[in-house]
Parts: structure tokens; sequence; C-alpha cells
């Protein structure tokens, strides 16, 4: 099989890493063996031991914009961006991780206090998120892959929605208030979780909570006359922890559809719970589960028959999932060979009533997933590590365009880690998917990863393959409005990116940048046969997508954080037509100010720029700025305001379909601990 281009200049950017790690190491060596031997003598040497254990005293933090604050040494949150969880399903240091990845922390989350989780990720380069209305389908990409492509977890679980057309996950019905991390790793990653993780993993953890016994609550209220309230109850100690959270949020809304004037209101009650609990040093068992009941009114597709009547009570949907996992974690070796084994379930029912073509229409989904999983990771020695596992994946879906169906899926994969120089990190592996109607498929990934301590630089590379195999709907769908295709193939995929991170002044400073190149084939699109009837079909040709990031921040004072992004994303079919609603330039800054002890302010602003939808038709260019101001009226307890598209933008991130214009909202939030409440006595 001859070598592609992305496969030869990815292969060329890795070997490239190396021979730069070697070459720095040698000179590195070459400094130190022409310098001469330290020799000191015993009385100084107890001086300096002496010196060395006389800890420093502090210096007393300078005043800043008339109120105090302890001068941070790094961009606030960049401390926990140091570990990444995702890139290896192992905790690895963040100078070890080939793959381009973006880190949202609870800080972030609590400046901005956004309801979902969609809002963050709308702010992280390389990402861009369109929605048709209120509480409705959302549309994901990163690098320009489409949601499709990307896989979704909360707490490990997979809450993709088996019934969908392209079995994505609905990131509208995910709350945000209980986040604690989102990760971002972008690029193929299908050795690890399975060939849809094309264009990337979006993971998601909830919070976890401190030694002892804590609560916490929120409301808010505001615009379109939309409530949300948080609570939660946990328990920690040093063995394990359990943590139980209800969030809810409804509103009023406003009308979907740009030619309608009716509101479309929603609501959405989620429950979650995790705990972990270790029966010894080398053991531990743990869970997740989460249940959710939401419910939204919506306008059916504008066609030729036109809108439902506005005020049409029958345009409306209900979302059930339940979701659960449990595991435990086994250590063996003194932790050298580290065993995670761990089953989950998913149930989802979904109903719609809707109008098209001029009459009311039912829908009923209904689906299910289970899935058993085990991973290994073996340290045979200080500078290689294995990465091990397989994975089973049982999933039926029943639609009012099918009758159930169901797939089986097995994975197995191995990944090699070696760190041969100091500074240079390489992994590698390859994964085997055997799919119950397309048989085997195998993706690879290999990744690499060079720190130059001295200057605080990595430069790192990727490529890797993936494959998607059609959707049940896909293959299935029979009704008066869609066909499925039994004919239709697997999709491939093949990426690669280059790219670097630059640390300044004690990670006071940061910069990023990354190319990247992501391209499918056997891509499934459709089209309207002579009765305008919908059939999926595979779309002739790659589809090819391109660009460049950057970001960076800096802790401008001690009281002034600033932070700003840029992506360039060329998406287009093999016909040269472009991908829609994907920007082609986008651009967000941000601003975090600490303006007084117990005051703080958040202003972000996003915008997009050069974006095409159905039928090549140009959107308009927008930008959204939003704000919030907030008050610690005592520890644990503070109070806020935040606003929503300030400019009062009119735009739309897809065609004909309204978003909000400006918001204002207020709340407050309270959070109890032994230390909140020993401050309180």
């Amino acid at each position: 099989m001859p070598v592609s281009y992305p496969r030869a200049r990815s292969c060329v950017a890795l070997v490239s890493l190396v021979a730069l790690a070697a070459n720095a190491q040698a000179q590195t060596a070459a400094r130190s063996d022409t310098l001469p031997p330290v020799v000191v003598k015993k009385d100084e040497a107890d001086k300096q031991k002496k010196k060395a254990a006389t800890p420093k005293k502090k210096k007393e933090a300078p005043a800043v914009a008339q109120g105090q604050a302890e001068p941070a040494e790094a961009v606030p949150g960049e401390a926990s961006r140091d570990v990444i969880y995702s890139a290896n399903r192992v905790p690895t240091d963040i100078t070890k991780v080939g793959s381009a990845v973006t880190v949202i922390t609870r800080d972030q989350i609590e400046a901005q206090s956004r309801t979902y989780v969609q809002d963050y990720l709308a702010q992280v380069p390389g990402v861009s998120v369109a929605q048709s209305g209120p509480a409705s389908t959302t549309s994901y990409f990163i690098w320009g892959a489409a949601s499709k492509y990307v896989k979704v977890q909360v707490d490990g679980l997979d809450v993709s929605d088996p019934t969908g057309t392209q079995v994505t996950t609905a990131l509208e019905t995910i709350l945000a208030t209980d986040v604690q991390r989102i990760e971002v790793l972008k690029g193929s990653q299908s050795l690890l979780y399975g060939g849809q993780a094309i264009g990337g993993v979006i993971s998601i953890d909830t919070a976890r909570p401190v030694l002892g016994a804590s609560m916490t609550a929120s409301g808010e209220t505001g615009s379109y006359n939309t409530q949300r309230g948080t609570a939660s109850a946990a328990y920690g100690t040093d063995r394990g922890y359990a943590r139980f959270t209800v969030q809810s949020v409804r509103s009023d809304g406003y009308s979907a559809l740009a030619i309608g004037n009716e509101d479309d209101g929603y609501r959405n009650l989620t429950f979650s719970g995790t705990g972990e609990y270790k029966l010894s040093n080398d053991v531990k068992v743990f869970f997740a589960a989460r249940a959710l009941e939401e419910k939204h009114n919506y306008d059916s597709t504008y066609d030729s028959w036109g809108l439902a009547p506005d005020g049409w009570p029958g345009a409306r949907g209900v979302n059930s999932q339940q979701s659960g996992r449990v595991g435990t974690e086994v250590k063996l070796f003194d932790g050298a060979f580290v065993n995670t084994v761990s089953i989950q379930g998913m149930k989802l029912d979904r109903d719609q009533w809707g109008w098209s073509s001029g009459s009311a229409v039912n829908d009923s989904y209904t689906g299910d997933r289970w899935k058993v999983d085990y991973l290994g990771t073996a340290k045979i020695t200080k500078w290689a590590t294995v990465t091990a596992g397989a994975d089973y994946m049982e999933e039926t879906a029943e639609t009012g365009a099918y009758s159930q169906h169901g797939i089986d899926l097995t994975g197995v994969f191995a990944q090699l880690s070696v760190e041969p120089l100091k500074g240079l990190t390489i992994t590698g592996g390859g994964r085997n998917d055997e799919h119950s109607t397309f048989g085997d498929f195998q993706t690879y990934r290999f990744t690499g990863a060079y720190f130059y301590e001295p200057t605080q630089t990595k430069l790192r590379a990727s490529t890797g393959t993936g494959f998607r195999a059609p959707s049940l709907y896909e293959l299935y769908a029979n009704n008066e409005w869609v066909s499925g295709n039994t004919g239709l193939k697997p999709e491939e995929s093949e990426s690669w990116d280059v790219g670097f991170d630059q640390w300044f002044d004690n990670k006071r400073y940061r910069l990023s940048g990354t190319y990247f190149q992501v391209d499918t084939t056997n891509e499934i699109g459709g089209g309207y046969d002579a009765n305008w009837k919908w059939v999926y079909q595979q779309i002739p040709g790659t589809t090819h997508r391109e660009g460049v990031e950057l970001s960076g921040a800096a802790m401008v004072t001690p009281w002034l954080t600033l932070s700003a992004g840029y992506t360039y994303v060329d998406a287009r079919a093999e016909d040269g037509s472009r991908l829609v609603r994907i920007p082609r330039n986008s651009i967000t800054l941000g601003a975090d100010a600490v303006l007084f002890d117990t005051v703080k302010a958040n202003v972000n602003t996003r915008f997009a720029l050069d974006t095409v939808d159905s039928s090549n038709y140009q959107l308009e260019d927008y930008v959204l700025l939003n704000a919030k101001l907030s008050y610690d009226i005592r520890p644990g307890l503070t109070a806020y305001v935040r606003g929503e598209n300030l400019l009062d933008e009119k735009y739309e991130t897809v065609r004909r379909y309204n978003t909000p214009g400006l918001s204002v909202f207020g709340g407050l939030t309270f959070n109890v601990d032994a230390n909140t409440y020993a401050s309180l006595k």
C-alpha cells in the first residue's frame, strides 16, 4: 500500500522530534562533560545544608486594585492542567502528551456560570458549535470534524443516543453547574476510544468532594423567565467519597424558527452521583450514575407545507435517559501493573410530537447500550509503559422509522509509550474492532512529544486513523420521509497534526499553536430521490479539513489574567464545496479580574467569521460579548449578575433558526464544608 502524503508528513514530524531530542541531549551532555567537577568543603557543605533547610520568609502581597490578593505563580488553573487524563486514559504529565488538548478548569466554569457544557466548548480554539433553537439539537465540530466523529463521555459514561441518526451525544442536555473539569482531546483517538473518535474526545468530569461533609446549592433567575437551581451533598474520607447532585433548569425560551413568533420553552432535570472506596491500598471500587428528564417545545422543520400553527401545543419533545457504571481497580506488583474493569449500561426513551407536510406526527424512540471494558497499564521499565485493553458493546434501537435492530462491537488494543531520551516521549499502538455487521477494522495512532526544560518548550506531533460504522438509523430507517441504505460502508479517516506549547516566567504566560489535517473517505451523506424522499448514500472522494489554531494566556498582573484564541479551518468536500456551519475564522478573547478582595469580574467574547450553511448560504458574521460580576458576601456565599450577548447581536448559527438576544441573569451560590464552617464560627 503506498504511503499517503499525510502519513508521510506525520512520520517526518515524529522523526524530526527524535532527532531534535537526540541533538539537545548530546549538547547538554557535551556541556556537562567540559565543566570541571565542583568540590565543596565539608564546613561549606554544612552551611549550604542549613541554608537550604531554613524556610524563606514569605513576602507580603501588594495591594491590588484597592484590595489585597496573594500573587499567583502561574495563570490561574494552569497547575491543574499539568496532568492530562484522557490522552492515554491514565494520568500523564502534560509535557509527555503528544496530542493537542485543551483543559477547561473549575476556575473557568465558576468565573462564567454558564448553563450548558456547550457554552464553554464554544470558546475552545478548534471547536465550533451550532444550535437550531433553545434546547434543540446542537451540532459541534472539532477541527471541522462533525459531532458524529467526536466521542463524548461524562464520568466515564458513554451518553450518546443509540436511536439518533448518527449516534451523537446531545450536548444541549448536559448542564455545567456541577462540572469540575472538561478535557478536549483533538485529532484521531480511535486507538483508545474506538472508531468514532475520529475528530477527538470530550471528557467531562463532575465535581469531587473535599474531606469531610460538604454541601453546595445555587439558584439563578433571569431573561426568558429562566430559573436554574443546583443542590449537592457529599462526604469524603482518606479512603473514598460519595457525591450526589440534582440540577434543574426551566425557561419560557424564544421562537426557534426565525419566522415564528411563539416561545419554545424547555425544562431539564438531571440527577448524578459518583463515588469510590478503597478496600485496601491496592484495590478500590467505584461508581457513576446519571439520570435526566428533558422536555422542550420546538418548531417543526420548515418545508413547502409551511410551519405548524404558532402556539400549537403538539410541537414538543420528551427525552428520558438513565445510565450507570460500576467497576474496580486493582494494583499489582507495588502499583507497577494497574488493572481496571468496569461495566456500564444506558437506557433512553424519546418521544416527539411534531408537524410535517401539513399534518401532525408522533415518533417514539427507545435505545439500550451495554458495555464491558478492561484497561491494563504496566510500567515495564523506568522508560517504557504498556497500555492494553479490550471492550465489548451491545447496542439496540427502535424508532418510528424502523423496527428493533442491534449491533455488537468487540475491540482489542495495545499501546507502547517509551522515553528513550530525556524529555522525549513516543507512543504508538494499534486497535482491532470486530463489528457484527461490517467485520474487522484496524486503526493505529502514534504521537511524539519533546519537552526542553531549560526554555519550557514542548514540541508535539500525532497521527492516527479511524473508522465509523453506519448507524442503525442510516442503515434501516424507512418511512415516507427517509430511507436507510443497507449497502453503506464504514467511513474511514486519517489525521495528523504538529504543534508546540511554550511557557514563560514560571507559567505566568502560555502560548500554543497547532497545524492540523483531518481527511475522511466513504463519508455518509444523502440526497432526495425522485419522490422527494431522503436517502442515505456514500459521498464519493475525500472530505478534507485543514487549518491552524493558536491560543495564549497571560497573567498580566496578580489581579488580571487575559486569554485569546484563533482558529482557521478550511473544510471541503471532494467537489470543493465547503462543509456547513463551520466558521472559517473564529476568535475568542477573555479577561478575568480580581477587582477587590470580594469582587471578581469576567468578560469574554467570541467572533465567528465566514460561515456557510446548506446550499452555500452565507451566514452573517457575528460577535458575542458576555460578562459576569460576582461578590463574596461571606465565606461560602456569593452573589452574581451575568449577561449574555450584551451587544444584542441578531445572528444565526443554523439558517432560519433564532438565537437568544441580550440576556441578563442573577444568582446566588452557597457551599459549606469543614473549612468554611470553621471560618463562620
